[in-house]
């Protein structure tokens, strides 16, 4: 992997792991990814297909560089769960009140019993 390049996080839902992607190619799979410079993007047209034929692909997913745990600012109170439901929402959005979030400091993505969870940190 190649830190000085972006990659891009989705959830993988067969292996029930973060896949992460870099220059197009799967390099590894993990149950906790933390990321710095976060967009959060979703592809318009693979969400449509989804929604269309209620048969899900990768077309959204978090892009940053990866970091370690110890980068992450320790600032409980800038910390916000995050989801995206692409029958619900044409973005990624703030898990409390459903405002879109297209953008974090870092990310921190792991697992908690099987479930992916999101959050998104700022400083």
């Amino acid at each position: 992997m190649d830190i000085n390049k972006r990659v891009n996080v989705y959830f993988n839902l067969h292996k029930r792991v973060w896949s992460v992607r870099q220059s197009g190619v799967v390099i590894e799979h993990a149950d906790q990814v933390f990321l710095k410079d976060v967009r959060l993007l979703v592809g318009k047209k693979g969400r449509e297909k989804v929604v269309r034929e209620q048969r899900k692909n990768v077309h959204a997913y978090a892009s940053g560089y990866v970091c370690e745990p110890q980068d992450l600012p320790n600032v409980p109170e800038r910390i916000s769960a995050i989801t995206y439901n692409p029958y619900k929402h044409k973005t990624f959005v703030f898990k409390d009140n459903g405002k879109p979030c297209l953008t974090a400091e870092y990310a921190d993505m792991r697992l908690e019993k099987g479930r992916p969870i999101l959050e998104g940190i700022w400083k």
